[in-house]
């Protein structure tokens, strides 16, 4: 997104649209699915020697269970997105793009879950356990079995 600093409002603007997802360079990202547009609402004031933008942004999204690894619809949103550029009187426009990607990309989960209450995957057979039961019976680590027999749970 860029701002027409030489066109703004001396007493601020806002701006409502979408950015392509393509800045996020997700595309080839096994764990997360994007085919929707950031959409962004930003407040943008000149304030002497800065330009103050604000706002909110918000990603709607597919991700990877971490769990069961299963996809489910999720967004990634920040609302307290806070920038000030510094401009001058020869500054035509200033590009936005750069940190909308960096705020999007920092609220990406880095281990999603389609819900708390995933059971996720066995881990002797794979089965996802939301979705059925298996006959696998729970394996015992023995390098737990001194504290299990001393009695201290």
């Amino acid at each position: 997104m860029i701002i027409d600093v030489q066109k703004l409002n001396p007493d601020g603007e806002w701006f409502e649209g979408d950015e392509s997802a393509s800045i996020l360079d997700l595309e080839s990202d096994r764990f997360f699915k994007v085919s929707e547009p950031i959409h962004y609402q930003l407040f943008a004031q000149p304030l002497s020697d800065r330009l103050v933008v604000k706002g909110s942004l918000r990603l709607p999204l597919q991700a990877q269970c971490g769990r069961c690894a299963e996809f489910f619809s999720t967004s990634v949103e920040e609302n307290s997105f806070l920038r000030a550029y510094e401009i001058s009187e020869a500054t035509e426009t200033v590009d936005v793009t750069p940190d909308i990607r960096e705020d999007i990309l920092v609220q990406v989960p880095h281990y999603p879950v389609c819900s708390p209450e995933c059971r996720g995957l066995c881990p002797q057979c794979g089965t996802n356990l939301n979705l059925a039961s298996c006959a696998c019976r729970p394996s015992s680590d023995l390098r737990w079995s001194a504290l299990d027999n001393a009695g201290l749970g």
